[in-house]
């Protein structure tokens, strides 16, 4: 399970390691805390919502997985009661082995407020007496704690402009142009960017972090690469389930 702010930051952030999680039989579910339903200049928010969710889950449907949306309001995702249980029943609906947050140390409230509902939804998941549901929806409480990974923040650094170092590297030379297909689902945000920029920095992005962050591998073979951090508090799995599930050829640590 990737759980992230807004419909694309997974595609930007993580979208390479899903691919090649599903590649590896893995069962992959995609999950935001708002519709992003402040992503445009033009429309209401009722009608990019309704745009923004559907590019999501076409993006999903690419890789074989399936989205659900919190129904949180963008610039406004804040730790709390609520979003917690919102959160709690994605996670014992999908039951996740490996959950994937944005960074702690990413650029925005939205996303840094997302790793602690995500997180702390985690923890509070396989407890019998924690009541949640999400659209009339319930699940029974997990039996485990799924092993949480932070991924790169945007362009790999912290608020302060500071490289953050990535303990785990993904490989995902092999599946860029996958990454990139995803991303361009969200047409919504490409063409805005285009116009804003004249160019398709969208999905430049992408290949301009994913060759930053391949920098740290050292190796000419490894074009492209995404980076993770483990999370090692208390009760949550502290093995590395990147290596065993890509192999060592795909996985390096930092």
């Amino acid at each position: 399970l990737a759980m992230m702010a807004h419909p694309d930051d997974v595609e930007f952030t993580c979208a390479g390691t899903l691919i090649l999680l599903k590649k590896a039989g893995w069962n992959v579910h995609i999950a935001t805390m708002t519709p992003g339903d402040l992503g445009t200049v033009k429309l209401t928010r009722a009608q990019i919502s309704r745009v923004r969710t559907a590019e999501a889950a076409a993006s999903a449907k690419l890789l074989g997985a399936t989205y659900t949306c919190l129904g949180l309001g963008d610039l406004t995702v804040i730790y709390g009661v609520e979003p917690k249980r919102r959160a709690s029943v994605v996670i014992r609906e999908t039951r996740p082995d490996l959950l994937i947050l944005h960074s702690p140390e990413c650029y925005m409230a939205d996303h840094t407020e997302s790793v602690r509902i995500g997180r702390e939804a985690a923890f509070a998941s396989s407890v019998p007496n924690w009541k949640a549901k999400l659209n009339g929806r319930s699940a029974k409480p997990c039996d485990h704690l799924p092993t949480i990974l932070y991924a790169d923040p945007f362009e790999n650094v912290d608020p302060r402009g500071r490289r953050v170092p990535a303990p785990f590297m993904v490989d995902i030379t092999s599946v860029i142009a996958f990454k990139e297909k995803m991303l361009a689902c969200h047409e919504s945000q490409r063409s805005w960017m285009r116009q804003q920029h004249g160019e398709d920095e969208y999905l430049e992005m992408v290949r301009r972090n994913g060759a930053d962050r391949a920098k740290d591998w050292k190796s000419p073979k490894v074009k492209y690469a995404e980076g993770f951090t483990q999370h090692l508090g208390h009760g949550f799995p502290k093995e590395d389930v990147l290596t065993p599930a890509l192999g060592k050829s795909l996985v390096a640590k930092g």
